[in-house]
This record gives structure tokens, C-alpha cells and sequence, in this order.
């Protein structure tokens, strides 16, 4: 293969965010490396990591000009530094890059082709699995969308994705740059990425890609690991500096926000009418009411959340008793 040349303007942007990734970053820039679509650029955001994480960065970038590494002056948190890297853009497709993952060599060609063929698309992904801290293959940490069926327009989609939507895997797709810069971006709460990607729902089409794989790592260190509310709002957005922790909330909001803001697509009636029938089910309900018991009463909150698990244990231990049972006195 001839030595890689830096696209004068890639067809495909890369983004790769990071705060101190050294264990994997090697990894993840490699299988974007060895892709056998050549026209693209891969920006790479580092968040003032304190590990090698620089070193490792440079010297990639320094091998290949297609790579630009940015080091920001202080941690923004996540959720700016995703949006950084799209800002630093230029492709025409774009795709976001955890620095703990892989892509399989055809992903980016498959991807490019599928949107190419489906125009009304803003988005394609293929099948995720999950990989162990050795690169391993192992059950899946997490669940996939169901693919949208063609004839569903832009309100089935808005209501399915809502109804659906759990690991979120598909941001690491490729989009449709134009319809990224329609969008409300990535906010300042943790899990306004599931919030973008029922936006993108609206306009347009998810495709599935068959063939294609994206990696996800499971380790300690993954967001989704965090259980502390406040270091999780800090990993998100680090200007964040309230102790009221309100991401179901600010969910909410941000969603009545887009049902206003594609009035073009789908009507605002209609778009709040489902927001309002999802946001009654009891698990959102319940997580809405007690961040709302806790800006007046944090102890009452507190408590409310221990009462809840007590109850949700409770319950899983009589279903394993009677499961038991079942199977003793069939």
C-alpha cells in the first residue's frame, strides 16, 4: 500500500475524543488506520490528559498526515470535546471515535457506500460487539437498536427511538455531516447523546450496514461504569459545578426543545404528544419525580432512591424464590 497523503478535503472526518486513554489509544487509532477507505482525516481531542496519552497521540500523528492531534488548554469534559471535533470537521461524512474501541477495516467504505446509495439517510452502523481489555470477544455489553423499517416517517421514528433506545452503540456510526449541523449537538448532562440521536430520528433515516463491526471495549474505567452522580456530571461537562444532579430532567427539556425546533418535519403538537406519553412511563416518571423531590428535600430524594432499591431487591429475590420452586415442584 503506498504511503497515506492528507486529503486537501476528506470525504470522511474522524473525531476522536480523549482524556487520559493511554491503555487503548494505540489500539483505536490503528483500526482507523488500517482502513481501506483512504480519504479522511482523524482529529484527535485530547482533554489536557496526564498520562502518555500525548506522547502516544504525536507519534501517530507524526507517521501519518492524515492525523491532527489538538491538546485543549484545561479538561472541557466530555460532552464539549465531542462537540470540538465535529466543529474541527471537514468531511462530508463524519463518524465519532472512542479511544478504547475498534472499527473492522470495511467499516468506513461499507458506511460511505450506504449513504451514498440511501440520500435520505443521516446515518449508517453496522452490528457492535463487545470486546474484553485483551481485545477478546465477548457477550455483548449492552443492546443494539432494532432497525427502523423504511416505511416509517419521521414521527414513528421519533416515538420508536424513544421507546427503544438503551446503549446508544449507533453514535459511533457514520453520519451525515449536514444533518450533525441541524442538530442541538451533545449538552452539558450525561446522556444527552441518546437525545441527539432521537433528534437525528427526525431527520432522517438510520441504515443498518450488514458486514461491518464496531468494536466496544468493556473495562472499570468506561463512563457507563461510573455510579457517582457528581464525578459522572463532571466527566460530561466539567464547567458543571451544581450538586443537583438533574440528567432526566434536563432530558426532558432538551427533547421539548427539538419537538419545537423541526417544526418543518413533524408538527410540535405531535412531537410533545409523544415526548409526554414517554415521559409517563413509570421508570422516566419515577427518575423525573425524585430529582424533582430532591431540589426541595436531597435527604427526602435519598431516601425515596434507597425505598426503591429495597423494594426492586425484595422483588428479584421472591422471583428467584418462586423460580426455584417452579423448577422443584414442576
Amino acid at each position: 500500500m503506498r504511503d497515506p497523503v492528507a486529503p486537501a478535503l476528506p470525504d470522511v472526518s474522524l473525531a476522536l475524543p480523549i482524556y487520559n486513554g493511554e491503555a487503548f489509544v494505540a489500539d483505536a487509532i490503528q483500526s482507523i488506520l488500517a482502513q481501506d477507505h483512504q480519504n479522511f482525516e482523524l482529529i484527535i481531542t485530547d482533554n489536557a490528559s496526564t498520562d502518555s496519552t500525548e506522547r502516544i497521540c504525536r507519534d501517530l500523528a507524526a507517521s501519518d498526515p492524515r492525523v491532527r492531534y489538538v491538546r485543549n488548554e484545561r479538561n472541557l469534559g466530555a460532552g464539549p470535546n465531542y462537540n470540538l471535533g465535529f466543529e474541527l470537521s471537514r468531511g462530508k461524512y463524519f463518524k465519532w471515535c472512542a479511544c478504547d474501541d475498534r472499527i473492522s477495516e470495511n467499516f468506513l467504505s461499507a458506511c460511505v457506500a450506504a449513504l451514498e446509495e440511501n440520500q435520505e439517510a443521516v446515518l449508517a452502523y453496522g452490528i457492535t460487539e463487545t470486546i474484553d481489555e485483551d481485545g477478546r470477544v465477548v457477550p455483548l455489553v449492552g443492546g443494539m437498536m432494532s432497525p427502523q423499517r423504511p416505511g416509517d416517517d419521521a414521527g414513528r421514528r421519533f416515538a420508536k427511538d424513544l421507546r427503544d433506545r438503551t446503549t446508544n452503540f449507533e453514535i459511533f456510526g457514520l453520519f451525515r455531516s449536514e444533518a450533525l449541523r441541524k442538530s442541538t449537538m451533545h449538552r452539558s448532562y450525561y446522556g444527552s447523546d441518546k437525545t441527539l440521536m432521537t433528534e437525528l430520528v427526525l431527520l432522517g433515516r438510520f441504515v443498518f450496514v450488514p458486514g461491518i463491526v464496531f468494536y466496544n471495549r468493556e473495562h472499570k474505567d468506561r463512563s457507563i461504569n461510573i455510579r457517582d452522580k457528581k464525578v459522572l456530571a463532571n466527566w460530561q461537562d466539567t464547567s458543571v459545578r451544581s450538586n443537583r444532579h438533574l440528567s432526566n430532567l434536563q432530558r426532558l427539556t432538551h427533547l421539548i426543545e427539538i419537538a419545537f425546533r423541526h417544526t418543518e418535519i413533524v408538527s410540535p403538537i405531535k412531537a410533545s404528544g409523544i415526548i409526554l406519553l414517554w415521559s409517563l412511563r413509570p421508570a422516566h416518571f419515577g427518575r423525573c419525580t425524585a430529582e424533582l423531590i430532591g431540589v426541595v428535600s436531597p435527604s427526602a430524594q435519598l431516601w425515596l432512591l434507597r425505598t426503591a432499591r429495597r423494594i426492586a431487591d425484595l422483588a428479584q429475590r421472591g422471583f428467584v424464590r418462586m423460580f426455584k420452586s417452579q423448577i422443584a415442584n414442576p
